[in-house]
């Protein structure tokens, strides 16, 4: 009968490591060029390659979803998927691991003859008009000047501000991140001259589903501390760019 007991024990703990190991984590995602961009292969992002790496250490398949920003937002919090990222907002009432991915300096792309490299004179954009991708959130400085401030609509809206400053229809349009104009898959990145508002980095974030057990949420937190301790993924990021 013990020995009936133990092989049945055994069969317990092999049936429970075999769930741990094929259970599921849904992480959406959001494109953020060149971090993640929707245009090419979810293998071909820097930061999936990253966060697959330390995932897959704890025994997860991982399930990537597509989604626009604020749907992502609300697929997050009903529960739906359990991480989102890049998540580049404040919000008191989302969860998010303890420290940020990495950073963005937002800023404003020019025609490279109209290059304006110092910003924090607000005065020398008034009266320009600058295109703003609608995903993205302008800073203070720039929404009290009186520059006229046009939304660009859609997922390519970089490259469609990057297309308007050169035809003259915009004089600048609104990065959040340079990271998102200057990379060498933007085959259009050289045609533009950026420049930021210093004192305005904000880090950029995973945000984790309130639904999620705490256990799993500490194991996952874990994890990402060490991962990042070990290599951050912003030198993960540089060494990736050195290679292409």
């Amino acid at each position: 009968m013990i020995k009936c007991r133990n092989i049945g024990f055994a069969a317990l703990l092999l049936f429970l490591s075999f769930s741990s190991f094929s259970e599921t984590i849904k992480v959406g995602l959001i494109d953020y060029p060149p971090h993640i961009s929707f245009n090419e292969r979810n293998s071909d992002s820097p930061l999936l390659q990253y966060i697959s790496k330390f995932l897959m250490s704890l025994g997860f398949q991982i399930e990537f979803v597509k989604l626009p920003k604020f749907r992502g937002a609300l697929e997050l919090k009903s529960g739906n998927i359990d991480l989102l990222l890049p998540f580049d907002e404040s919000h008191s009432d989302v969860k998010m691991l303890s420290f940020p991915i990495f950073y963005s300096v937002p800023g404003l792309c020019f025609k490279k003859e109209n290059f304006i490299p110092i910003l924090s004179a607000i005065h020398r954009i008034n009266g320009l008009i600058i295109g703003v991708p609608v995903n993205s959130t302008p800073i203070l400085p720039l929404k009290a000047s009186n520059a006229k401030l046009v939304m660009l609509q859609g997922e390519r809206a970089i490259n469609r501000g990057i297309d308007l400053t050169q035809r003259g229809r915009l004089d600048a349009f609104y990065h959040p991140n340079p990271r998102k104009v200057y990379h060498r898959k933007n085959k259009m990145y050289k045609e533009v001259a950026c420049s930021y508002f210093n004192g305005y980095s904000k880090g950029v974030f995973i945000a984790v589903s309130p639904s999620m057990p705490l256990n799993k949420l500490n194991l996952i937190e874990q994890a990402y501390q060490e991962s990042m301790t070990e290599l951050s993924y912003e030198y993960y990021f540089a060494i990736e760019q050195q290679k292409d």
